[in-house]
């Protein structure tokens, strides 16, 4: 019988921790990362007393699958079960960090949470927005619903990272700014999520006797991005992903950030004012065509033929007051829900970014046009302050370090035709936009993808586009095998809804989580209409609505009865 080398290292180092016998007793076993393992798990005292022996333990260079430095664990403790809304069990929480290969480079900061009562399943959850904070992966999933155990709970570790550099001091204004690090920047696009689920494997191989037979990736906004990131290029190294708002196409993204931002130099800030009468426009315009008038846009794709900007133009476009728009004004929407157009074609031949739907003018929480488009002042320039909108100061922090590599760069002058070699370069390092996936279908993977229609954050025609794209390439039958895509009408980027004239929150929840797993382990895949629910916050989390997810090219059209209840609506087409 062979011995895998690195197993024999692993059940050495662990002899004295958990006893010889019960090492030997998983000599059969195989060391692969999804190959089931012979020999028992250790038991919770077993695991009570190794988990701190981890501290100070390394991860080889050569056992990660990138080039890398060595990984070091700077801690590793006990964290006692926790009670209340959402319990934690007694886990090993375990901290470490991932060298720089060249000087000037920060660490890749991670964090692995090992239950104790541990289901032989892993998940990554991505970041969001520039990153640069860690994410220790204990908090809810996005979109889960209220009084969803948390997947600790269900016996899932857990991981993530800052996906490798801080940027605790600068990211409120320059989040950016690491870019103008080449090797911070190339972890942040992809390097860093592979490195960190190679070292976890490894820790886990180490402290459980075994790696995880199932490896899950979570992620929504940059982290969705991660998610189809790693489908794309590591596709072997994870067998489901759960990918929420996905910024898909991130290079164009970023540019129509800039497109919308430029107006608003010159007159073209939106007032909340202005926002609100321009939501209420919306509203009264497009609210009936999903068959009721409760205050959301559920037809996503119906509105946008109904809507005219142009028709809200003030007088002369001078602006006259908060029921009409000025031309600078109008400028800002129409690069808002307007396509952003690129000189040249970029990786995979994007050319357009999409606009965003209408429905999501105003949402709970700030969420909206008031977040991410326009805060209704002058933006500053060249640093953006804290009262910009996140898109403007996301617009400049990518204009002035991840494509002029110059913080004073004038956003006002960004001009990509000036930029094509960068831009072009920046594609390939960061768009997830390769719709080849027959890799990840061939090794059994699973995918999730679920767009916002009311997200103003990036547009969900782009999540629709590119899985069109996908079925171009592979062929329907292929991608229905493997791949779903639900829509959840009128729910903004962080997936929260409400009626714009009752202010009532809608069902937007959905354990996404567990459909993916179920779809991966029995080889069912999700229905097509998935029911979203709106629970109590607090315990029992009593549902106190529900509403179908449709799968595209669907909407949940109500038919009849109680609005609250997924059982009055039907999934029927959305069409322009």
């Amino acid at each position: 019988m062979l011995i895998h080398p690195d197993a024999l290292r692993r059940w050495a180092a662990l002899a004295a921790v958990v006893g010889v016998p019960a090492l030997l007793a998983g000599c059969g076993g195989d060391d692969d990362d999804n190959a089931p393992a012979a020999r028992p798990l250790p038991d919770a005292a077993s695991l009570r007393t190794a988990c701190p022996t981890l501290t100070g333990r390394t991860v080889a260079a050569a056992d990660i699958g990138l080039p890398s430095a060595p990984a070091t664990v700077t801690a590793a403790a006990i964290v006692a079960a926790t009670t209340g809304a959402a319990p934690t069990p007694e886990y090993c929480r375990v901290s470490g960090s991932i060298a720089p290969t060249a000087a000037g480079a920060d660490p890749i900061v991670f964090q692995v949470n090992l239950p104790l009562t541990w289901n032989e399943k892993a998940v990554m959850v991505g970041g969001g927005g520039f990153n640069g904070s860690l994410v220790n992966s204990l908090a809810p999933l996005r979109d889960a619903p209220a009084g969803q155990p948390l997947p600790i709970t269900q016996g899932y570790a857990m991981f993530g990272t800052d996906s490798g550099h801080d940027a605790t001091a600068y990211n409120t204004t320059d989040p950016g700014k690491f870019a103008l690090n080449d090797e911070m920047f190339v972890n942040f696009a992809h390097a860093s999520y592979k490195k960190v689920k190679d070292v976890a494997h490894s820790l886990m191989g180490t402290y459980y006797l075994r790696k995880p037979a199932k490896q899950y990736y979570y992620g929504g906004s940059e982290g969705g991005r991660e998610g189809l990131m790693m489908a794309q290029r590591y596709p072997a190294d994870f067998d489901g992903i759960v990918s929420v708002v996905p910024v898909i196409y991130w290079t164009g993204l970023f540019n129509g950030f800039i497109n919308f931002s430029k107006p608003q130099f010159t007159g073209g800030a939106l007032s909340t004012a202005k926002i609100s009468a321009f939501a209420k426009t919306v509203n009264d315009t497009c609210d009936a065509l999903d068959g009721a008038a409760d205050g959301v846009v559920s037809n996503y794709l119906a509105c946008a033929s109904k809507m005219n900007l142009a028709s809200l133009r003030c007088v002369a476009g001078a602006d006259t007051g908060p029921t009409c728009l000025s031309d600078p004004q109008l400028a800002t929407l129409q690069a808002t829900y307007g396509p952003t157009v690129l000189p040249f074609a970029v990786a995979n031949g994007s050319t357009t970014y999409p606009g965003r739907l209408f429905g999501g003018e105003v949402q709970l929480g700030g969420e909206g046009i008031g977040r991410w488009i326009s805060t209704g002042v002058v933006p500053t320039v060249p640093t953006p302050v804290a009262t910009d909108a996140r898109g403007v100061i996301y617009g400049s922090s990518y204009a002035r370090y991840v494509i002029a590599k110059d913080a004073n760069f004038d956003v006002r002058t960004f001009n990509a035709a000036a930029f094509e070699a960068r831009i072009k370069a920046v594609s390939e390092l960061m768009d997830a936009s390769n719709p080849n996936l027959a890799a990840f279908r061939a090794r059994g993977g699973k995918l999730i993808i679920r767009e916002n229609t009311g997200d103003m954050a990036q547009s969900p025609l782009a999540g629709i586009n590119y899985v069109q794209n996908v079925v171009s390439t592979m062929g329907q039958s292929n991608v229905d095998s493997f791949l779903r895509l639900y829509v959840s009408p009128a729910s903004s980027h962080g997936g929260t809804a409400a009626s714009l004239t009752t202010g009532t929150e809608v069902p937007t929840t959905y354990d996404l989580l567990g459909a993916l797993d179920g779809w991966v382990t029995s080889g069912q895949p999700p229905a097509d209409a998935l029911v979203q629910v709106r629970n109590a916050t607090t315990a029992p989390f009593t549902t106190l609505a529900s509403r179908p997810m449709c799968r595209y090219p669907n909407y949940p059209q109500y038919v009849s009865g109680d609005a609250n209840l997924a059982a009055s609506y039907r999934c029927a087409v959305s069409a322009p």
